[in-house]
């Protein structure tokens, strides 16, 4: 019996999605004890994550919360990261700026898998002219900046946080498609896809059941980079001022503090590092998977 014989078998019975994430957690599993990029991305995020939910937990204030101290107080005890112009506490915003983040970051990517998953499996599947189509789509969207495009979505239809979302989710379903029409050109192909055929399986079942279940994990580092790309699109739409006044944000508290860079330097250095220790444990994560996913790239 082959490798994907055993793999089938031992999947039978087992919906597509169970499938999938029995796929994730194992390969997870592996990564760990083999990829020191990977543990370490993992852990930095970790950190991240229950900072962000514990976060009225650990905080003195509400966030935003104006003349909680004497404005452009320095670090100090009960204000560790210091207080900025208005008297707000910069530690209470900055963790509730990494919920924000990644909010965003995990939002607007569920959005953009939604449309590139969809484009890419229906380019894929089914080829021809409809494929031609969706593909020239594609490169039409991939040629506009990202960041330029949400720029202006975000400007026409307001800048409230569900339309920042909504914007970067959008821009974002590009590179996501045409893996997807990778994966789907290549696994259709296979013998299992032919015999799924030949049994008399609907081009729907073959879709999720067959194909989607092994083509979706190709995707996941992709997908946790773009998280990474998502966070640095809404922080630069914060600090160019194109953000949510009502929503803590580390994009817009650094366009703040970049008006007092010499009398208080904590009001940009704080913010600015979270987001930095975001972005490398994103990266991390990510090229760990790829790293781990590719045999090439893989350490012996």
């Amino acid at each position: 019996m082959t490798n994907m014989n055993r793999q089938r078998t031992a999947y039978a019975g087992i919906g597509p999605l169970k499938i999938v994430g029995l796929q994730l957690l194992y390969k997870t599993s592996k990564a760990f004890k083999v990829n020191p990029r990977f543990t370490a991305g993992f852990i930095i995020l970790l950190v991240v994550v229950i900072l962000a939910i514990v976060a009225p937990l650990i905080t003195w204030y509400p966030p935003l919360k104006t003349l909680v101290g004497k404005p452009f107080t320095p670090p100090v005890a009960l204000h560790p990261f210091g207080v900025d112009d208005l008297g707000r506490d910069i530690y209470t915003n900055v963790l509730y700026g990494i919920r924000t983040s990644l909010t965003v970051g995990v939002s607007s990517v569920i959005i953009s898998l939604a449309i590139g998953i969809l484009i890419g499996v229906v380019a894929g599947y089914y080829g021809g002219i409809l494929e031609d189509a969706l593909m020239r789509i594609t490169d039409m969207a991939l040629i506009i900046p990202q960041f330029l495009l949400a720029l202006v979505i975000v400007a026409i239809f307001g800048q409230n946080f569900q339309n920042i979302i909504i914007a970067i989710g959008i821009v974002s379903w590009p590179g996501i498609a045409r893996m997807m029409r990778a994966e789907f050109l290549s696994i259709k192909e296979r013998p299992f896809i032919e015999a799924a055929r030949a049994v008399g399986l609907t081009d729907v079942r073959i879709i999720f059941e067959e194909i989607l279940p092994n083509a979706i994990p190709a995707i996941i580092p992709y997908a946790v980079l773009q998280i990474n790309t998502a966070i640095l699109v809404e922080a630069g739409l914060g600090f160019l001022g194109i953000a949510d006044p009502n929503v803590p944000s580390l994009g817009l508290m650094l366009n703040t503090a970049q008006q007092y860079l010499v009398r208080a330097w904590w009001m940009a250095f704080f913010p600015g590092l979270v987001l930095s220790i975001i972005v490398i444990g994103l990266n991390l994560l990510g090229d760990g998977l790829i790293e781990y996913l590719n045999p090439r790239l893989r350490k012996r």
